[in-house]
């Protein structure tokens, strides 16, 4: 059988809102990073039983959510429960979390952390926008981001306050890098996070960092 690493991705309705009908709901991506063995699901929205359906026979070994809110972790503790893996979703989003699942337990995420999967290494990024605990799943080898709400297929949000840390993180990394956002298509970074703004962030970077550092 075929190792080959690959991504998947599914669209479902998002169980997010209770008061709004599943027509009126936004199509949502669920992401799966892995090879034809193992995978890591990404920000299971709803429809498990379609999720189910697109991991076939693989094995899973973790499902991670980028944060806490309804339409990023719904059906995170099904799959997690019926295919016996963790849940990971960092614990600055915690009140989000216990909304949706009350007390049920997930594994902490930390920025700096590395996730296995299929030979490759997922590095998960803490970039807090929209939420407290807001990550981004980086693979640089392929360069490739998950990157939840921070950053979308409609571009840069000027009306968002990017916190320092958060433009640092994107700014570093390549411009071919594939961004997969929670809603539509992907797209290079380079389209959505403009290089203006890249060049702000490097600027502001040197402005603060002592001269005795600088190599």
């Amino acid at each position: 059988m075929s190792q080959r690493f690959h991504i998947d991705r599914v669209q479902v309705r998002s169980t997010g809102r209770p008061d709004r009908a599943p027509s009126h709901r936004p199509e949502t991506n669920v992401w799966l990073i892995g090879d034809d063995r193992d995978v890591v699901i990404v920000d299971p929205a709803g429809a498990p039983e379609l999720v189910a359906d697109a991991m076939g026979n693989r094995r899973l070994t973790a499902v991670i959510c980028t944060h806490g809110h309804r339409a990023h972790v719904a059906a995170a503790m099904v799959l997690g429960e019926e295919f016996h893996a963790p849940v990971l979703m960092h614990s600055a989003d915690h009140a989000a979390w216990q909304a949706v699942h009350g007390e049920r337990r997930y594994w902490r995420l930390d920025d700096g952390q590395r996730i296995g999967i299929a030979g490759e290494e997922i590095r998960v990024l803490h970039t807090p926008t929209p939420t407290p605990g807001s990550v981004t799943l980086h693979i640089p080898r392929h360069a490739i981001a998950f990157t939840g709400d921070a950053l979308t297929h409609q571009g840069f949000d000027v009306e968002k306050h990017y916190a320092a840390e958060v433009l640092e993180t994107f700014a570093a990394m390549s411009p071919e890098t594939e961004i997969h956002p929670r809603h539509g298509n992907s797209s290079p970074l380079s389209a959505i996070f403009p290089e203006q703004v890249r060049r702000f962030d490097r600027q502001s970077t040197r402005r603060h960092t002592p001269a005795n550092s600088l190599r």
